[in-house]
């Protein structure tokens, strides 16, 4: 600017002043709306499973992978030992097959079956989910039943994760079975990678009943990406199969190749 014959430069106090509250709000609000707008992160599917109503084998299995695991159920009042051998096989991506033979000491109790399926993930990767069928043969009652369930397991952060299924069984085929509400809730915080705490309800609704099954839970795994030996332990109240809430102490033992 030109005053009185002499150059004189004036600056704009404007962009030397700090910023006022509201443009620093407005740069707050900016940086949440673009956080908003950007993708979200995708977690990972190394998630935790449910130990007493287990997948046939993770949700989104790849063909060929196998697994073979057993449950273990003790009970302190009565010591009785049941446990569950059983092997799994992925036979088709998102598909998998499961041969278990539940065991009281050294009595086989049933002979049973399951297929499972994947429908595919939602929300970014978070929720994963899909379907579950089941067929038993009861070698003491000489009948047979049937399960079908639908399992959503949603991921919502690196740490929480929760797995629902819901269904029906039929309790005797071809006989005066009665139909059974099947409801299967577990919520999961991953310590670390490997390590994890969690606890399951296991819920089965009749005409004129509800059981139900409370089991907090440890998952520990040895190697990684999913393969190797996992280990669950646990233990609480059950009135699953008993007239009378009994405590259990409860184990899987998993290989997965």
């Amino acid at each position: 600017m030109i005053l009185a014959g002499k150059i004189t430069f004036s600056q704009s106090r404007a962009s030397l002043a700090p910023p006022t509250v509201n443009t620093r709000y407005g740069r707050m609000a900016a940086a949440l709306v673009l956080a908003l707008t950007l993708p979200q992160v995708t977690y990972g599917d190394d998630r935790p499973e449910p130990m007493i109503f287990d997948l046939v084998d993770p949700l989104g299995a790849k063909k060929g992978e196998v697994e073979i695991n057993t449950l273990l159920d003790f009970s302190p009042r009565t010591g009785q030992l049941e446990w569950s051998p059983e092997i799994e096989y992925a036979f088709a991506d998102d598909y998998a097959v499961e041969f278990e033979l539940p065991l009281e000491n050294t009595f086989a109790k049933e002979y049973k079956v399951s297929l499972q399926g994947t429908f595919g993930k939602l929300d970014k990767g978070r929720m994963i989910h899909g379907w579950q069928a089941i067929g038993r043969r009861k070698n003491e009652a000489k009948a047979y039943a049937a399960e079908a369930l639908y399992l959503n397991d949603y991921k919502f952060s690196s740490k929480w994760s929760m797995m629902n299924m819901l269904g029906v069984r039929h309790t005797g085929i071809a006989k005066s079975g009665d139909f059974i509400g099947l409801l299967n809730n577990s919520l999961f915080y991953s310590f670390k990678e490997n390590f994890s705490f969690g606890i399951e309800v296991n819920s089965e609704i009749g005409q004129r009943r509800w059981r139900y099954r409370v089991t907090p839970q440890v998952q520990y795994n040895f190697g990684a990406n999913g393969k190797g030996a996992i280990i669950h332990f646990g233990g609480g109240p059950s009135q699953l199969d008993r007239e009378r809430t009994e405590w259990l102490l409860t184990s899987r033992l998993i290989y997965s190749f």
